[in-house]
């Protein structure tokens, strides 16, 4: 066992010699190397490091192999792929511990061209093929009982969701945690690896992946330092991260494939073409970039089970820990997420009794309580409608019109929300108090009268806005807050849309700049309690800068491509309103 240590050790230290890291990095390999070290020793199963799995193209996927100790018969197998690093990725780690202890044999791979894997990594061209046969592979094992789980968040949790649209036999349960980056144009989405929101590229994440993670072979795994700042101001959108990393990365196919009829087939992402029979279990937090996609899939899977914290991407509990989620306090207790996983994978790899899941377990903010539904939305709960009507939001009639100047080179700041991966560290996500934006000349609020009863909206939201513009193509940005007695306004959901897609994102149809247009917005799902007394505000913006990349206004094929900024006049007129669901009870 110390040989083999002292042999990982050496690899990873030459491999860091390889990416040209700096001192402090290499020291930081050392550290981790004996960390392992001691966590393997910990483990209630012997390790085998580095299977090669060779597949049908020649490239061989580095795959370490727990198996638990006193192993006499077939056992079932949890698998997990991630580009992260199969060694010292915390998750990888806590999933291999989990399910060791129960008696699975755990298996742990790096996606081919990262780190111990050879080919070359591109999100998900071949994620499928290669997962599929690393199933067969693990069913033929003479320790193996034939049925695998999958389990993993973010990348861990696309793959699993891209291997089962090929509804391979081995492939008994899964477990996708903030996996709606899977979802190609499956329900008119176009989210495409996550990133795009009403066909507005999300920057601060697109950029930061990218930066920290765009390497395409394992000798590009560590860019070294990132200038955040600098990537994420640099224009055009598309020479981004040529300030950051000259090597060959995915950021601009993922840029040019929006537009490309073909790309979501061709790099794996799910279409509704596709058909999935694998039992799932889908995890998420409110404000995960793509939590609504999360929904688009489960109604997808039948059979399905939905479970949703109040939690940021990958981050089930933090929120509990801490007793607030941006600046919302959290009173309520977290699930007994790891139990819960554990008992569904023993139902469906070890014929153990169901746990007591619904089919959605969603955690509902500000009330502070976990409520239980048979679908999503509700069906109890009833869609209301509120009236754009000056600057009220009124159960009449909608009324007025309102302009504001959207300028690109004074873009609305991001605050709160699904933001990451800025670099700042002073870049809080969740529910933040949206008063500093909402004293900006360039954002419309619409506020209630405060309500008389409480008001729990469960389900997506939604605005139709009449619109016009003095330009050929520009973005709404919609933000939908709880504003308390003492004048705090707190996020309950965002969304956004780049207006040359109101037809839908195949179709794209460029303003006629002084005629009104009817445009739909749709804002991410949430469970949220309004109390009495409170009062519901929408926020209109023409952007939410750095999360969102700006438009610079100027209508071409590719806005990607655009450096000549243009301000851009945006009236809001009758009728426009707000759709929500009320779920009572």
């Amino acid at each position: 066992m110390r040989l083999g240590l002292i042999l990982l050790g050496g690899a990873l230290l030459a491999a860091g010699l390889a990416f040209r890291a700096p001192l402090h990095r290499q020291v930081d390999l050392l550290r981790d190397r004996w960390a392992f070290g001691a966590f393997v020793r910990s483990l209630p199963a012997t390790r085998r490091a580095d299977v090669p799995l060779r597949m049908a193209d020649g490239v061989t996927l580095a795959t370490d192999v727990y198996l638990p100790k006193g192993t006499t018969g077939p056992v079932p197998a949890i698998l997990v792929r991630l580009p992260y690093g199969k060694t010292f990725y915390a998750e990888a780690r806590h999933w291999v511990a989990l399910f060791t202890a129960r008696g699975y044999a755990v298996l742990v791979q790096d996606m081919r061209g990262r780190y111990g894997s050879t080919g070359s990594f591109a999100p998900y061209p071949m994620e499928a093929a290669d997962g599929a046969a690393t199933l067969d592979w693990i069913a033929a094992q003479p320790w193996s009982s034939g049925k695998v789980g999958t389990i993993g968040c973010s990348a861990l949790g696309e793959t699993q969701v891209i291997l089962a649209a090929r509804r391979p036999a081995h492939l008994a349960a899964m477990i996708p945690i903030g996996a709606g980056g899977a979802v190609g144009t499956a329900g008119g989405t176009y989210g495409f690896f996550g990133l795009y929101e009403g066909g507005v590229f999300q920057l601060a994440s697109g950029y930061g992946w990218f930066a920290r993670w765009g390497g395409k072979t394992p000798a590009h795994m560590d860019p070294g330092p990132i200038d955040y700042a600098r990537g994420l101001d640099t224009l055009p959108v598309r020479d981004a991260l040529r300030q950051t990393r000259p090597d060959p990365t995915d950021y601009e196919a993922l840029l040019d494939g929006f537009s490309d009829p073909g790309y979501g087939a061709r790099a794996g992402f799910v279409s509704d073409a596709d058909r999935f029979q694998t039992p799932a279990l889908l995890v998420d937090g409110w404000y995960d970039p793509n939590v609504s996609s999360t929904f688009t899939l489960a109604a997808r899977m039948p059979g399905s089970h939905v479970l949703i914290a109040p939690g940021l991407h990958c981050d089930l509990t933090q929120a509990f820990a801490a007793g607030t989620l941006g600046d919302l306090p959290v009173t309520g207790r977290p699930l007994p997420f790891d139990d819960l996983f554990a008992a569904f994978m023993d139902q469906h790899l070890k014929g153990a009794p169901p746990p007591a899941l619904p089919a959605y377990r969603v955690y509902v903010l500000a009330e502070d309580v976990w409520r239980d539904a048979t679908a999503w939305p509700p069906p109890e709960a009833a869609p209301v409608t509120f009236a754009l009507a000056g600057d009220r939001l009124s159960p009449g009639d909608s009324t007025g019109r309102r302009s504001f100047t959207s300028d690109p080179m004074h873009p609305v700041p991001s605050l709160g929300g699904a933001i990451c991966c800025t670099g700042d560290p002073a870049s809080r996500a969740g529910p933040l108090d949206q008063r500093p934006v909402e004293a900006r000349a360039d954002v419309l609020a619409y506020t209630s009268a405060p309500l008389a009863a409480p008001l729990r909206i469960a389900g997506p939201i939604s605005a139709r806005l009449t619109v016009d513009t003095d330009v050929p193509d520009t973005d709404l940005v919609l933000t939908l807050t709880d504003v308390a007695p003492d004048g705090r306004s707190r996020m309950i959901q965002t969304g956004a849309l780049r207006l040359r897609y109101r037809d839908g994102y195949g179709a794209p149809r460029m303003m006629v700049p002084g005629q009104p247009a009817t445009v739909t917005v749709r804002l991410r799902d949430i469970a949220w309690l309004v109390k009495p007394g409170h009062r519901l505000r929408l926020d209109v913006a023409g952007s939410s800068f750095p999360r969102l990349a700006r438009n610079l206004n100027g209508g071409s094929a590719d806005p990607n491509r655009e450096t000549v900024p243009h301000r851009a006049r945006i009236t809001i007129a009758a009728p426009s309103s707000l759709t929500l669901f009320r779920w009572p009870g």
